[in-house]
């Protein structure tokens, strides 16, 4: 009923559970693309490289994370593609009754009613957690299912029993996910040492200190041992991944105020969204629970260690840091409270008809103590969303039944009625907090029913189909070609388009060394290249030969240089129709870009660059140094060392402040009023649309119509405030661009560079690079100072009820968390840079330098608009504008290498060979990602390999003609399978061996 009712909801508004984020991009794909592994392993090997995860990666460790070890994936394998949908929603609800199974199991080791366990285990399967995985990363509720296990299979362990399943239970975990094999370890560690005291309090600890240690020792052994075959590649993987480097805890000591200002109401709601992935949102009953037995502090003494440890946990950004691999803030770890909240859901159902009215006056006094505190932190008003009251008031009724039920007689089938009927009624209201279209914007952000395969098929509107069915080539898009919330998208993985984006949690750590050494502006630990910033030179580097483009970008936007629409036999270019997917399309045809540029997979350089030599030019001359000659970590004997040449020209520039909505005069506060006392526009007043100075007879009619015709001392004193920020910004920027800042209305005002001689830089790719990034957030202070500059501006009382609201408001924003967005914007392109707040858990970076790539164009451009939002300023170190040109040099050096690509290149899954004849020894350069997984044999002797070009696999070659073979075998792979089948053979004698005994 729980589900039919809260899911349904979502169903019957026509949406589904695969979220317009990382759903469609990640999570749904990736269940296509395994489906596809599992009935044709033939042409996709789980065991292989795959060429269409971006650059190519490892399958079994890129997927590892995502559904390899989860084993209600494998079922996919018995459905038609056309089902998937379907499928994948199934799936959901099959983990989530699972969920319920694994906690009901757990709760038998305990001497508990069937109510309470009954009660207990909805509690426990039915929370914000759930909830929110299940629409948004179905795989999260793998460790709501092992968890109970692992805690059932250590219970067992403590009271004397049998180790085996432990093993069993603990290497399937490992196997499901690391992410989750560590934190539940942390769990299971807190669960074991509780229980341990807890027992031994109790003189119930049926084995002796060391009897326990050995038997633990050899769970865990086991576990590992069964689990090293996936375990293995895995760790090897995540040592070299882009995710190794990360600020712990995301550099915060205290999350911002309005973390502690939402958290009371986010307790039993889901207080409207998920901030640092606090998804608490309690039944009453569990509530009444926890309470309760904090109230009996001694009886339960130890669960109560727990929940205060838990309390103190969640306000403290470096104990979710802990649990969360050391990384981000992320409190995940409260899915292992889940587990707390139940049981002391059913201590307390087990006491129902036994509290006592010191007992009644605790829960009723804590309750409406909670509501209280939700008033005060929000400013002394109930600032929450309608669902929320909703919610309360059910209870509230939860609440008044406990009070009563002793008072109203009532029989064991009408209490239990009652009680499982409340208990429902509340675990349906949350549900639906969430999932009701009705109650929540994020149910409005699940796909539509039946348009994710579409999408996934025409995604490119079969454009796709245009492309050669020979050769290696790889392929991109350009930054507009959808517009989405995500880093990346994984769908064209299913295209087999072979693209360089790509948006995966496990990402080569050399891919992203390129993309950071490069100054790439997507780069993003998830999504290392992104679509490259359209930026030519790294497209042609990594061998991008087609390019999709939106068929209303090419009047409109820059493309990059080189890259020319494919057109018909009839000379037209070839637009493919948009495939039209309700919520998702561009609305727009697809046309296919195509580069004559573009490197080989597999080619030879005759020069080599030195690291430190690389390591010396600017972001964009190292990439159009890698045309020179291959960057190499160990310089090459007989190789010529070559020295990088400057290819970036710097272009000069001044920069000013566009003032035009800056109030630093009396006419343009006049204009101001107008607008905003009566929403008329400039038009309105027979103005022309930018207006910034009245004539004398405009200023005589607006005087009197606004109030200005005495200027209060205050608004002087703010006009004269805006007119020395905007000369003291331009100041700071007379020798170069150093600074933007906000004027006292709290506006970001918008900077123009203007290019000089711009004539001198058509045909070319413009560059901005700043280095030495710092910006200023704003504060609550900051906000009731805007607030009431923003009264005086347009002659409004700035009464205490503002001044109240501005400050509740300031409360519940996350102004000291906030990240930015710096837009550049020229004639046909803009481009923006976002450094994301701490409140990211996934690719939250403090990014101190950026390289607006502001594209190649033959158009004028004379001007950079640049504009900032979300903080009130932002200060550069440096802030150099360079173009860079593609003419005959640029054709020389790119043809030349594309010369000595090898010849009868054949590229398969696990293989790359052909052949090369060189006259002097070269670098085998290559654009596949380093991994030791790649090893090399030339004229079949192996030969080692090296990064070169900081990210890619390179050897040094001898003259001649020589055979080249690359093979790929996963990085511990086989020995993780041989500790495997020795672990399997020791277990299976072991069980065997107790057989065997026991018989006997």
């Amino acid at each position: 009923m729980i589900v039919a009712l809260t899911f349904g909801s979502l169903f019957l508004a026509g949406r589904t559970l695969i979220w317009e984020v990382d759903g469609i991009a990640q999570h749904f794909p990736i269940l296509v693309e395994f489906q596809k592994i599992l009935q044709h392993p033939s042409q996709q090997g789980l065991f292989s490289w795959s060429w269409n995860l971006g650059l190519g990666a490892d399958q079994l460790t890129t997927f590892t994370y995502y559904v390899v070890g989860d084993p209600f994936n494998y079922l996919v394998a018995l459905m038609p593609t056309s089902k998937l949908e379907f499928g994948y929603q199934f799936l959901i609800l099959l983990r989530l009754y699972t969920v319920g199974l694994a906690f009901l199991g757990f709760s038998r080791q305990f001497n508990f009613s069937r109510l309470s366990r009954l009660i207990g285990t909805l509690t426990y399967t039915f929370t914000a957690y759930t909830f929110y995985v299940g629409m948004h990363h179905p795989f999260f509720l793998l460790p709501m299912i092992w968890f109970p296990l692992l805690c059932w299979t250590i219970e067992r362990v403590l009271r004397g029993q049998s180790w085996w399943q432990l093993a069993l239970v603990t290497a399937i975990v490992i196997m499901s996910n690391f992410y989750f094999a560590y934190l539940l370890a942390l769990g299971s560690l807190i669960y074991l040492v509780v229980r341990y005291w807890h027992l031994k309090a109790d003189q119930q600890l049926h084995v002796n200190l060391r009897a326990l240690l050995t038997r633990l020792v050899l769970a865990v052994s086991g576990g590992v041992g069964l689990s090293v075959v996936l375990l293995v590649p895995t760790l090897l993987t995540m040592l070299h991944a882009t995710r190794t480097s990360f600020d712990f805890a995301n550099g915060l000591w205290t999350y911002p105020i309005n973390y502690y200002v939402n958290l009371p109401n986010r307790l039993l709601t889901n207080g409207g969204g998920v901030q640092y992935w606090v998804t608490l949102g309690l039944s009453g009953v569990s509530f009444l629970g926890l309470i309760y037995t904090l109230r009996h502090f001694k009886t339960y003494f130890y669960l109560n260690l727990v929940i205060i440890v838990m309390m103190v946990g969640i306000l403290v950004p470096g104990f979710a840091a802990t649990f969360n691999v050391l990384s981000s803030p992320s409190n995940r770890w409260l899915l292992l409270a889940t587990l707390v909240f139940a049981y002391a859901t059913m201590i307390f159902v087990d006491q129902l008809t036994k509290l006592t009215t010191t007992d009644l006056k605790w829960l009723a006094g804590l309750s409406l103590g909670l509501i209280a505190l939700i008033w005060v932190v929000n400013g002394f008003y109930m600032n929450i969303r309608k669902h929320d009251i909703a919610t309360y008031l059910v209870i509230l009724a939860v609440v008044i039944f406990v009070i009563l039920q002793a008072q109203l007689n009532l029989t064991r089938r009408q209490f239990v009625s009652f009680l499982l009927g409340l208990v429902m009624l509340n675990l349906i209201t949350n549900g639906l907090g969430w999932l009701s279209i009705n109650t929540t914007a994020g149910s409005a952000e699940q796909l539509r029913r039946g348009t994710a395969l579409t999408w996934a098929k025409h995604y490119f509107d079969d454009a796709q189909k245009g492309l050669p069915k020979t050769g290696f080539y790889r392929t991109n898009y350009t930054p507009d070609y959808y517009t989405q919330r995500s880093a990346g998208n994984d769908i064209p993985m299913l295209l087999n388009t072979h693209s360089v984006a790509s948006y995966y949690s496990v990402q080569s750590g050399a891919v992203g060394q390129l993309s950071q050494s490069v100054g790439n502006l997507d780069y993003a630990m998830n999504a290392p290249l992104g679509t490259l910033n359209s930026r030519t030179t790294l497209n042609n580097l990594l061998g991008v030969t087609y390019m999709f483009a939106r068929a209303d970008e090419l009047k409109k936007q820059s493309l990059p240089a080189g890259y020319t629409p494919v057109k018909t036999a009839g000379g037209q270019v070839k637009v493919y129709p948009d495939k039209y997917v309700y919520g998702l399309s561009n609305h727009t045809g697809t046309v296919l870009l195509r580069s004559t540029h573009a490197l080989p997979l597999v080619y030879t350089q005759a020069q080599q660059l030195t690291t430190a030599a690389y390591q010396k030019l600017s972001p964009v001359d190292r990439e159009q140094a890698m045309l020179q000659g291959a960057v190499t970590t160990t310089t090459m004997a007989g190789v010529k060392t070559a020295t990088p040449t400057k290819t970036s020209e710097s272009v000069a520039y001044s920069a000013q402040v566009d003032n035009t909505s800056v109030l630093d005069s009396l006419d343009k506060v006049m204009i101001y009023r107008v607008q905003h006392a009566s929403g008329t526009s400039n038009g309105d007043l027979s103005l022309p649309a930018k207006t910034t100075e009245l004539t004398a007879t405009e200023r005589q009619t607006l005087a009197p119509a606004t109030g200005l015709q005495q200027p209060t001392t205050a608004l002087k004193q703010l006009i004269k405030q805006n007119q020395q920020l905007v000369s003291q910004t331009n100041q700071a920027n007379k020798n170069g661009l150093t600074t933007l800042t906000s004027d006292v209305q709290g506006q970001p005002m918008p900077l123009q560079l203007t290019i000089k001689h711009p004539e001198n830089y058509r045909h070319t790719e413009l560059y901005l690079s700043l280095t030495g990034i710092t910006y200023d957030r704003s504060s609550i202070s900051q906000q009731l100072t805007i607030g009431g500059n923003n009264s005086i501006f347009s002659g409004r009382p700035n009464t205490k009820v503002d001044q109240l609201n501005r400050w509740r408001d300031g409360l519940k924003d996350s102004l000291s968390a906030s990240g930015y967005t710096l837009t550049a914007k020229t004639v046909d392109r803009s481009v923006d840079f976002n450094q994301l707040g701490t409140t990211n858990m996934s690719d939250y970076e403090p990014r101190k330098t950026a390289v607006f790539n502001l594209g190649y164009s033959d158009r004028l451009r004379k001007t950079i608009d640049l504009n900032l939002a979300d903080i009130q300023g932002i200060h550069f170190k440096t802030a150099k504008l360079v173009a860079v040109r593609f003419g005959q040099t640029y054709d020389r050096q790119t043809r030349q290498l594309q010369q000595q690509g090898l010849q009868h290149l054949k590229v398969t899954n696990n293989q790359v060979t052909g052949t090369t004849n060189q006259t002097q020894a070269q670098v085998l350069t290559t654009s596949i990602p380093y991994s030791t997984g790649w090893h090399l044999q030339v004229d079949g002797q192996n030969v080692a390999t090296q990064v070169v070009n900081t990210g890619f696999v390179g050897a040094k070659l001898t003259a001649g003609r020589h055979h080249i073979k690359l093979v790929y075998r996963t990085p511990g792979l086989l020995v993780g399978a041989l500790i495997t089948g020795l672990s399997v053979v020791l277990l299976g004698g072991y069980l065997g061996w107790r057989y065997w005994r026991h018989r006997l």
